[in-house]
């Protein structure tokens, strides 16, 4: 049992490393204006990771919402939609698109909390639901 709470912890610290260094990438990027495809799939493999296990713990809390279930797949699509050809940050969509997510992460925080305390999240799935459909719109409008 000891043995696996001290892999738990390492697994845990290597993902906060990840996610430390993939900030600082993000960060230098858009201090610089230019980032590259590399950096930024990396940052979606992070966001992916880091996602699902709270959507995980609203699946187990909802009995399996499926609006939710491909939720981390989805959000790490766009990243790479932010640079232009040549390596150039759009700043703008940057700062646009990690605004939507931090809004849904946020939904994700108060549909859990109200799942744990057994109240129904209809207005805050309802919310979430329009959040991904604005994001979806977001990175195809990104692609176009």
């Amino acid at each position: 049992m000891r043995r696996n709470n001290v892999r738990r912890r390492r697994k845990l610290e290597s993902n906060l490393g990840e996610t430390v260094r993939i900030a600082s990438i993000v960060q230098k990027g858009v201090d610089t204006g230019r980032s590259s495809y590399v950096e930024m799939r990396a940052l979606a493999r992070t966001t992916n990771r880091n996602l699902r296990p709270k959507v995980r713990a609203i699946l187990e809390l909802l009995k399996g919402d499926e609006a939710i279930k491909g939720l981390p797949a989805e959000m790490s699509e766009g990243y790479t939609e932010v640079l232009t050809p040549n390596g150039n940050v759009r700043q703008d969509k940057l700062d646009s698109l990690l605004s939507i997510d931090g809004d849904i992460v946020t939904c994700l925080g108060i549909i859990e909390s109200e799942l744990k305390n057994r109240s129904a999240p209809s207005e805050s799935l309802k919310a979430l639901k329009d959040l991904v459909q604005e994001r979806k719109k977001f990175v195809a409008a990104l692609r176009a």
